[in-house]
């Protein structure tokens, strides 16, 4: 099961095996055999997939069951920004995001 994820979130990124191999920083060959479960996936490389592709370590294990909600780079960029902020900050930037949110409903 965890292999079709890894296939799956792959091909919605439009990534090639080569493209995933280059960011986890090893061989082609070795990525195949982990999309195919021929191996196992160390613990950095599953967490650097699970960032890749902005899902759970546990989704792309099968531990957890449909398809998570992807994120955006943008909305990725927009999360790493805001854990950068202070208490504040955060508080500011959640006021807003309800303010904007009532707005529209």
């Amino acid at each position: 099961m965890a292999e079709l994820r890894l296939r799956e979130l792959r091909k919605d990124r439009k990534m090639t095996q080569a493209d995933v191999a280059k960011h986890l920083q090893i061989a082609r060959e070795t990525y195949t055999r982990h999309e195919s479960g021929e191996r196992e996936m160390t613990y950095d490389s599953l967490i650097k997939l699970a960032e890749l592709y902005g899902v759970s370590v546990d989704y792309l294990l099968g531990r957890h069951n449909g398809h998570p909600a992807m994120l955006s780079d943008s909305e990725i960029s927009l999360i790493d920004t805001f854990r950068k902020l202070d208490e504040r900050g955060q508080r500011s930037v959640a006021a807003t995001a309800d303010y904007e949110y009532l707005q529209i409903k």
